[in-house]
C-alpha cells in the first residue's frame, strides 16, 4: 500500500489516503529508527482484504516540510531489518508496561 496523504484522527489513530483515494484508519503503534531512516508501524482498526489479522503496516516515514509522508518499503532486506527493529523495541515497551 502506497499512501500519499494522512490525517491525525486521534491521538493513536490515523487516516491514510491511498493511491486510489480511498481512506483507511490505522491504529499508530510505533515510530522507530533503523539504519538511517525512521519507519512507522500501523495496524489496520478494521479488517482490510489484503490483510490477516493482527498483520502490522510498516512503512518509511519521511518529511516533507510540516507535513510526514509514508512511503512503502522498497526492498524485502529493508522490510525484513525494519521489522526485527520494531519487533525488538515493540517487545521491550510490551514488557516496560508488564513491570510496571
Amino acid at each position: 500500500m502506497s499512501e500519499k496523504e494522512n490525517q491525525v484522527l486521534n491521538e493513536n489513530i490515523l487516516e491514510l489516503t491511498d493511491d486510489e483515494g480511498n481512506k483507511v484508519q490505522f491504529e499508530h503503534l510505533l515510530t522507530f529508527e533503523y539504519g538511517e531512516n525512521f519507519y512507522v508501524s500501523l495496524l489496520p482498526v478494521t479488517p482490510l482484504e489484503d490483510f490477516e489479522d493482527g498483520e502490522v503496516l510498516i512503512m518509511r516515514l519521511e518529511e516533507d516540510g510540516d507535513d510526514d509522508i509514508f512511503l512503502p518499503v522498497e526492498t524485502e532486506e529493508e522490510l525484513e531489518g525494519a521489522w526485527n527493529a520494531f519487533l525488538e523495541l515493540y517487545n521491550d515497551e510490551d514488557e516496560e508496561e508488564d513491570g510496571e
